[in-house]
């Protein structure tokens, strides 16, 4: 029989005893089920052990808390009993391989991690320990590493059992090691990792120093990779991508029990003034941080709409693109579906790309006054390890969204051979194109039987189906075929506009790229161009 101190935070959560979001109510219903599993059990000695090492830190920032030990609160006490508690029966070793933790900003996830790290370092029972500490960049990684030290410092004042340099912590009884490391994955090679944390996972430009540290994990018994951040913009990130693997596991999609994940979020419905659901995001609330912090940060986005986003997301953990962006990302998921050709004539945009742009090719089919986009995407096969862009053209490659041309330049005869495979199933009835660098592959098109037509790239030629796009987005008459590159495009598009308040699509950065929002208005521009009948007569009155 387990003691109920184990469980207790996991069943007042799923009993709705205390506020939290689906998502935690979620983890806290996985743990009651994977303790129940005839295969595992729970350590409580282990939970127990974790806990009293806790209680040898005290507190060093905060008015209220310095000098004060180390308590767990309910919900980090929670992490410990699933990350360290659950055991295989068979070996004795951990379950859980993988933690990914997301949380509101000032709910005390640093020291907490922290400390954790320094268990690894000393009281994990592993010999020849090399914990990691990584993040974005080596001055945010030396956050943590600070506060490891400063910890540290207060069991061994001396430096009797430690050593403590700039950006390492040896731990010579056990041949151990903490230490933070560069951000360039090129850099990581040679590691031996018991343990690495990545903190802030939000910013990490790819997954690159992620991949590294773990496949150097091999060679243990019981390694813990360990992902700590708060909400992001970026939707199209690796962060994002492992947070909804991650959902597929919570929401029973997928199985995988060696993972833990748990998020701290407002749920959709939640409106964010309310200050009773302000907790589901963030759990330590009144412990770190405090109502009246909260108010004050959300007064500030009241009045100054440039600061909304970011309080939403990092103080209410909510992922919420740029306040810039064009189309808000909600909208766009809203029209995603997977369809099938609701009619045998079709609209094109084609946006050609040289070498380091991605092509893209949106087909349009409009019905019943709604439209239906779906758009294909290629890219030069032996450009992609150079482009800045690699780690999500490679996981787009992997999961059949972006489809490679052989050589180093766009081969205009592989995407005019997709053409004229859609052609075979549907009428294509015009062929909207930019003029720039496509006269070869225009001329090879019109040879073909396509209907090509040129389609400037003006303000004012943009202007209206560019607007009209919009319309049909935010007002769900648009259909967008499901594909995560459509999403990053969204995500990279800002709006131009003229003195005569025209407006065309345009990106910030030379990186970002917008190529599939552009071939959908160009298809839409197409359409709009041409007269439509709907194969009635009216009466003529004379």
């Amino acid at each position: 029989m387990i003691d109920e101190k184990y469980t207790k935070y996991a069943k007042e959560v799923v009993r709705g005893e205390k506020t939290a979001c689906r998502l935690t109510r979620l983890a806290c219903k996985r743990y009651l089920s994977l303790i129940k599993k005839e295969e595992y059990y729970l350590d409580t000695d282990e939970i127990d052990r974790i806990e009293k090492f806790f209680l040898n830190f005290r507190h060093f920032t905060g008015k209220k808390d310095v000098g004060r030990p180390f308590v767990l609160s309910d919900w980090q006490y929670f992490m410990i009993c699933h990350i360290y508690g659950l055991k295989r029966k068979k070996d004795n070793l951990r379950v859980t391989r993988t933690a990914y933790i997301e949380v509101a900003r000032k709910s005390g996830k640093s020291s907490f991690v922290s400390i954790l790290c320094l268990y690894h370092l000393i009281a994990d029972k592993e010999h020849n320990a090399e914990v990691i500490l990584a993040a974005n960049s080596h001055k945010q990684a030396s956050i943590l590493f600070k506060m490891a030290s400063t910890y540290l410092g207060q069991i061994d004042k001396k430096n009797k059992w430690f050593k403590r340099y700039r950006d390492s912590i040896k731990f010579d009884a056990t041949h151990s090691i903490l230490d933070v490391v560069s951000a360039d994955a090129s850099k990581l090679d040679g590691h031996n990792c018991s343990m690495f944390v990545c903190d802030e996972l939000h910013e990490a430009p790819n997954g690159d120093v992620w991949r590294v540290l773990e496949t150097s994990q091999g060679n243990r018994e019981q390694p813990l990779a360990v992902a700590i951040t708060t909400a992001g913009f970026d939707q199209s990130s690796f962060c994002f991508s492992m947070r909804k693997a991650n959902l597929e596991v919570l929401e029973g999609r997928q199985e995988d029990d060696s993972t833990f994940c748990c998020i701290w979020t407002l749920d959709d419905e939640d409106d964010v003034e309310d200050k009773t659901k302000w907790i589901k995001a963030n759990p330590n609330l009144g412990i770190s941080n405090s109502e009246e912090y909260l108010e004050t940060e959300l007064r500030r986005a009241r009045i100054n709409p440039t600061l909304r986003t970011d309080c939403y997301t990092k103080l209410f953990n909510k992922w919420i693109s740029s306040s810039e962006e064009w189309i808000p990302a909600h909208y766009i998921s809203e029209c995603q579906e997977r369809f099938e050709p609701p009619c045998d004539i079709a609209y094109m945009g084609i946006d050609l790309a040289a070498s380091w742009d991605l092509t893209a090719v949106c087909v349009l089919f409009e019905y019943d006054t709604d439209f239906y986009f779906k758009t294909y995407y290629f890219y030069p096969h032996d450009n992609v390890d150079d482009s800045p862009n690699r780690e999500k053209y490679k996981r787009w490659v992997e999961q059949g969204y972006l489809t490679l041309t052989p050589g180093t330049v766009t081969d205009y005869d592989f995407i005019l051979n997709k053409i004229m495979e859609i052609n075979e199933k549907v009428i294509i009835q015009q062929i909207g194109y930019d003029t720039w660098n496509s006269t070869q592959f225009c001329i090879k098109a019109c040879e073909n039987g396509l209907p090509m037509k040129p389609y400037s790239m003006s303000i004012g030629s943009l202007n209206r189906p560019t607007k009209e796009l919009a319309r049909l987005i935010l007002g769900k008459k648009a259909h967008l075929y499901p594909n995560p590159i459509d999403n990053y495009c969204f995500a990279n598009c800002r709006i131009k506009r003229d003195w005569n308040d025209n407006e065309r699509i345009t990106k910030q950065n030379n990186d970002d790229k917008i190529d599939g929002c552009m071939t959908m208005i160009m298809a839409l521009g197409t359409w709009m161009s041409v007269n439509h009948w709907d194969n009635t007569v009216e009466a003529l009155n004379f």
